[in-house]
């Protein structure tokens, strides 16, 4: 008998030992013990996929809820508010942290080997930067603005031991204008650019 034999020998009289809920839990065998932590792996990560999908289309279907709430709320780039003196300017910030779910991120170690486009961070930058000018609305109402100029975006990783997770933050001047201002600031974002 070579060493391998024997250690398995030895393994499978040390799980016959073990108490019989162990052993109908993960097998009395060696190849037994592999084939129930495989199929529980497998199990645990399919769940935890499903779940991860689900509260991210919740996630989804919540800010697309808040977005037409906040319609009102005209965004832009441009550096200058529109065509008069607002009555009211202040600095207007919209933040969040994402993260993705253990199983994606193990999706992304592997694709990260072999290279190419990572559609799971995609997806996580794109619902970071929604959520965040949601905010960014939100903070506008709040404080009764109806447009926010120069709006911009910035992110940063934050990471830890057991973290991994990216903020988006969405900033910009918020502006109290009145009504006729707010319909052209709408004009505005059909046009291609800034009135002349």
């Amino acid at each position: 008998m070579n060493k391998i034999q024997q250690f398995f020998a030895e393994f499978e009289q040390k799980l016959a030992k073990k108490p019989e809920w162990f052993q109908d839990l993960f097998g009395t065998s060696i190849w037994d013990m592999i084939v129930n932590n495989v199929l529980q792996a497998i199990s645990i990560g399919v769940v935890g996929w499903l779940v991860a999908t689900w509260f991210e289309r919740q996630h989804n279907k919540d800010m697309t809820e808040r977005e037409i709430l906040l319609q009102d709320i005209h965004l832009n780039n441009f550096k200058k508010p529109p065509a008069c003196e607002p009555e009211q300017t202040t600095i207007l910030i919209g933040s969040v942290v994402v993260a993705h779910d253990f199983f994606r991120k193990l999706i992304i170690s592997i694709r990260k080997l072999i290279g190419g486009n990572i559609q799971p961070y995609e997806r996580l930058v794109t619902r970071g930067r929604r959520e965040a000018l949601i905010r960014l609305r939100e903070e506008a109402d709040l404080r009764g603005l109806d447009t926010v100029i120069n709006v911009r975006f910035t992110s940063s990783v934050v990471a830890g031991r057991f973290l991994s997770a990216v903020e988006m933050v969405a900033y910009g001047t918020g502006v109290k204008t009145n009504t006729i201002v707010a319909n052209q600031t709408v004009d505005m974002r059909q046009s291609d650019g800034p009135p002349t």
